[in-house]
């Protein structure tokens, strides 16, 4: 081979990789202002359990147990810093106490606070507005399989909102003496347009022989400023209408006794 055609295919090799790379690069975008709060105030935690050796919440699970205290949680945005996003976290237990905190979130990398006493840990509550289908919510390898499954119109709260769902699943059995199995399944929603978690659900079935135990939580947004609903939309419609009849038939009547007068 010439030294030209060598040449000419390595062109055409490395043209080729910077179309792939720039075609897999998802540019990220943040979605949220300064001052969007979203709060969250559907939160149930559900455990049941035939072994008598298990005991809630489960082994390395012990976020469950302070989640079945919550009553509700709140982010509130405090700054952005592109892509960084900054919020502060409120949680209200049940007793009537409260944990607030600050946290942020790498929309593009990933890469959070730790969670401590003083932080909260940002992951996956916020990710880039406008992700697509098969586009990962963030873009260091350690979320490569974190994959938008589907763009769905749900509601939330009570306005229907384009929504990214992404699924995923845990699933084993074996048997060594005994039938072992395991199933686990996480679902989180999205609002696309802002990249704001709106849903999370997570849910498990563990049996052991005989033994079965499941558990399951969930949290949904409950209000928002981000969304602004029109109160009794459809009265407003009526109230409008009859408004404008009555004035026009208003018109109509001076109208006509005017006429009649001369």
């Amino acid at each position: 081979m010439s030294k030209t055609a060598v040449s000419r295919t390595l062109l055409l090799a490395f043209l080729l990789l910077a179309m792939v790379i720039t075609a897999s690069a998802q540019p990220r975008e943040v979605g949220v202002s300064e001052g969007n709060w979203f709060m969250y105030g559907d939160i149930a935690v559900s455990w049941n359990s035939n072994d008598p050796g298990a005991t809630f919440p489960p082994p390395y699970w012990e976020w469950l147990e302070r989640l079945n205290e919550t009553v509700w949680m709140s982010y509130s945005v405090e700054a952005i810093s592109d892509p960084n996003v900054t919020c502060q976290a409120t949680e209200y237990f049940r007793n009537g106490s409260d944990k607030v905190r600050s946290g942020w979130i790498d929309i593009d990398t990933g890469d959070s606070s730790e969670e401590t006493n003083e932080t909260a840990d940002m992951t996956t509550m916020v990710i880039s507005a406008d992700l697509n289908e098969n586009d990962t919510i963030y873009s260091s390898v350690e979320f490569s399989s974190w994959k938008i499954n589907e763009t769905v119109i749900r509601t939330y709260p009570d306005v229907t909102r384009d929504t990214n769902h992404l699924n995923m699943t845990t699933e084993y059995s074996m048997s060594n003496g005994i039938e072992i199995y395991y199933y686990m399944s996480m679902n989180y929603y999205w609002d696309r347009s802002t990249g704001v978690i709106v849903e999370w659900s997570t849910g498990s079935i563990e049996q052991t022989g005989e033994n079965l135990t499941t558990w399951s939580a969930l949290i949904r947004i409950t209000d928002s400023d981000v969304w602004v609903v029109p109160e009794f939309p459809g009265l407003t419609s009526v109230l409008v209408t009859l408004i404008v009849l009555t004035t026009a038939a208003t018109i109509c009547k001076r109208k006509t006794l005017k006429t009649l007068v001369h």
